[in-house]
């Protein structure tokens, strides 16, 4: 991409970064890989500084980068523009790239560099208006030859008698002679002229200023319209939550976390607190509530959830159960960010690739006065955001700001958009566009209990099995995943594995597709074996959780019972207090061979 302030920007950062790396004196373990805001090259940064003096050049360090001049971000998916990978996110055609060059034009900002043209030229008025202003600045008159080439294009013969003075109706008899073009109104034509470019350039300002002439990039474009992507998600998916330790050097912020209630605990990040720091305050959203069942009980749920928020290692403010995408909760959620934030704080949204973070942002912006049209980009594919982007705090007026009036350390203040860390155990990381539509859940989820034997296997396609080894004759087990499970004998269950792995075609889906996606497919190998006690005929004892897919509960009463677990590569699965206990009542007919699940 030819871009020569970007260039210059990676420039400065390199030499930035180098003085700093010199300058510290921590361990090669302390040091991690940082991805700077602006999508620039990583670099080492010091996690924990020894002396004062390192800490005041860190912080000198953050200031010095904060001043880089900011690379031209996609609205909707914080990616830096370029004109090299179509793609790539952030790519631009020419066409777009003259446009967004148009609308710095039209919001007072300066174009960035490239190949194209006038940055004008596709807006007549704007043009016409940089013309005149060039014609005025050169000289006050046309030539000859100027005047001749415009009255040869020129067939109205009242425009001629305008501009020669020359009355169309003259006979020749001299009565017209007299008739010389008025001076004045000459003058106010051509300023009527100037103020029309004039109107029609304010209502490009105004639209741009509004949102609603936003550019987006082809990736973006692809998402919204066709839901998905030209090339596979995980290529640009980042997966080291280190890259969120720039958050720690930031002197006055608020933080809210955002994480998947119906993938708990794995879109939780661990010892969040060692990384982004402990002294922020922070507010820890649970998204998707919606998807669980309708009959839960809150406060009951709210003391499970806050077991396994403590793993944070942050300074919590509050909790919060919100649907991003139906506005449950957001209202409430609004009300404690504008009681806990200081005046001049930025907001960060941080949390795990796919738990509804650019969703959560829409929603505070659909309770904002004028906020929708500043809506960012939201989709089911991980890794949707691409670059940390910010969007004014006053975008969200009567949300997060009072509708009176915002403060006045406010008027530079940010809401931003982190790009999500996927969990390198989450199981969804193994699955391609297609069949990642199969797994996540969008809709509220119906969990239906079945009767599984011992000596017997539950599937959830080629992503999970369970075993019945040893234990009770039979236990009941209830499966929250819009999977369909597969019953079957633990034999009949090798068998099928094996048949994945040469690359035949199963029930089992996912996988789908050819030969040569079975066989790249990940074998499943034994996650884990368990024994546990089952508490109660009623109530679920244990949850068996597939990390991005779901979770099956296992109900009854006997002393002991041992399980087998099954996933690809043996990853994503672990064992948790049961979420919703009370949730087994639909108990279907026993289900040996059959595959659907009742309706």
């Amino acid at each position: 991409m030819r871009l020569a302030k970007q260039s210059q920007a990676a420039a400065r950062l390199s030499q930035l970064l180098t003085i700093a790396a010199r300058s510290t004196h921590t361990a090669a373990s302390s040091h991690c890989q940082v991805r700077h805001p602006l999508g620039l090259q990583p670099a080492k940064l010091s996690l924990k500084p020894e002396h004062s003096c390192e800490r005041a050049q860190q912080r000198r360090l953050v200031s010095s980068i904060r001043s880089i001049p900011k690379v031209p971000q996609c609205p909707t998916c914080g990616a830096a523009f370029q004109t090299d990978d179509p793609k790539a996110a952030g790519y631009l055609n020419e066409q777009k790239w003259r446009q967004m060059n148009q609308a710095n034009v039209v919001k007072g900002l300066p174009q960035v560099e490239d190949s194209g043209g006038d940055a004008t030229a596709g807006i007549p008025a704007l043009a016409g208006t940089e013309a005149r202003l060039r014609v005025a600045e050169d000289r006050k008159m046309l030539s000859d030859e100027e005047y001749r080439l415009i009255m040869s294009n020129v067939d109205d013969p009242r425009a001629q008698a305008l501009l020669t003075g020359v009355d169309p109706a003259d006979d020749g008899s001299g009565a017209a002679d007299d008739k010389v073009p008025d001076q004045r109104g000459l003058k106010q034509q051509g300023d009527n002229l100037g103020s029309f470019d004039t109107l029609l350039a304010a209502r490009v300002r105004r639209r741009a200023e509004q949102g609603r002439d936003r550019i987006i990039c082809q990736r973006c474009h692809t998402l919204k319209h066709h839901n998905q992507v030209e090339r596979p998600w995980k290529e640009d998916i980042i997966s080291d939550p280190r890259v969120l330790r720039f958050l720690q050097y930031k002197p006055n912020i608020m933080i809210v976390v955002v994480c998947d209630l119906f993938d708990i605990p794995g879109s939780l990040i661990p010892h969040l607190g060692d990384i982004i720091g402990s002294r922020h305050p922070v507010i820890l959203v649970a998204n998707k509530s919606d998807l669980l069942p309708k009959d839960f009980h809150h406060q009951r749920l709210m003391m499970w959830f806050k077991r396994f928020s403590k793993s944070l290692e942050v300074n919590i403010k509050s909790i919060h159960f919100v649907s991003a995408l139906k506005n449950i909760g957001i209202r409430e959620l609004a009300a404690e960010i504008m009681e806990y934030r200081r005046p001049g704080q930025d907001v960060y949204m941080v949390g795990r690739a796919n738990v509804g973070k650019s969703e959560l942002i829409n929603g505070l912006l659909r309770i904002s006065i004028g906020g929708t049209a500043h809506r960012v980009l939201a989709s089911h594919i991980p890794g949707t955001t691409m670059g940390l982007y910010g969007i004014p705090l006053h975008r969200f007026s009567k949300a997060l700001v009072p509708t009176s009036g915002i403060h006045q350390q406010d008027r530079r203040t940010y809401l931003y958009d982190t790009p999500g860390v996927f969990s390198s155990k989450s199981i969804v990381g193994y699955l391609t566009n297609e069949e990642l539509k199969m797994v996540v859940c969008s809709k509220r989820i119906s969990p239906f209990t079945y009767i599984l034997e011992k000596g017997k296997s539950v599937m959830l396609g080629g992503l999970g099995r369970i075993d019945l080894v040893d234990g009770p004759s039979r236990v009941l087990v209830t499966v929250f995943s819009v999977i369909r499970p597969h019953f079957t004998r633990i034999s009949r269950a090798d068998e099928l594995a094996n048949r994945m792995r040469v690359g035949e075609q199963t029930i089992l889906q996912p996988p789908v597709g050819d030969i040569e996606r079975l066989k790249w497919f990940p074998h499943q190998k034994i996650a884990l074996e368990h024994e546990f006690e089952g508490t109660h005929k009623r109530n679920a004892s244990l949850d068996v959780v597939f990390a991005g897919v779901g979770w099956i509960a296992i109900t009854g009463q006997f002393p002991r019972a041992k399980i087998r677990v099954y996933s690809p590569f043996g990853a994503g699965v672990g064992v948790r207090p049961p979420m919703l206990p009370f949730e087994y009542d639909r108990v279907t007919s026993h289900m040996s061979s059959q595959r659907k699940t009742p309706k």
